[in-house]
Formats: structure tokens, sequence, C-alpha cells
């Protein structure tokens, strides 16, 4: 079995991504982050996601000049 490389997140990231948003339903974090409610609520608790999912994230972000 493969052991998943996870990620933490900066804070000042999520703070972003916190104020982009309107409201936490699952079609809204999937619409402008690209992720899911349960990865959306791991990022909120500051805990660390599957490295690749970061990854992705952050150029999602990035292309879309969030951060």
């Amino acid at each position: 079995m493969r052991v998943q490389k996870l990620t933490y997140l900066e804070a000042d990231v999520i703070d972003k991504m916190r104020s982009i948003i309107h409201c936490q339903k699952p079609e809204v974090i999937q619409n402008h982050f690209g992720i899911g409610l349960n990865t959306w609520v791991k990022l909120r608790e500051g805990r660390a996601i599957r490295h690749s999912v970061a990854i992705r994230l952050l150029q999602r972000l990035q292309k879309d000049d969030l951060i």
C-alpha cells in the first residue's frame, strides 16, 4: 500500500479562501476551489490534505488570481 504524502496550506491562504466564498455549501466550495467539503473542513481545521490536491488547489487559486 502506498503512503499518501500530506501537505499543510498556510493560514493566510485559507483566510483568503474564506473571504472569497459567501457560504460553505458543498457546491459553492466545489465551484470556487475545485475541492470537496471534506477537504475544505480539513483546511479550515488546519489539518493536512493530500499533496496532489494541495498542488492542484494552489494552481487553481493562482490561475484565478485569488492568491
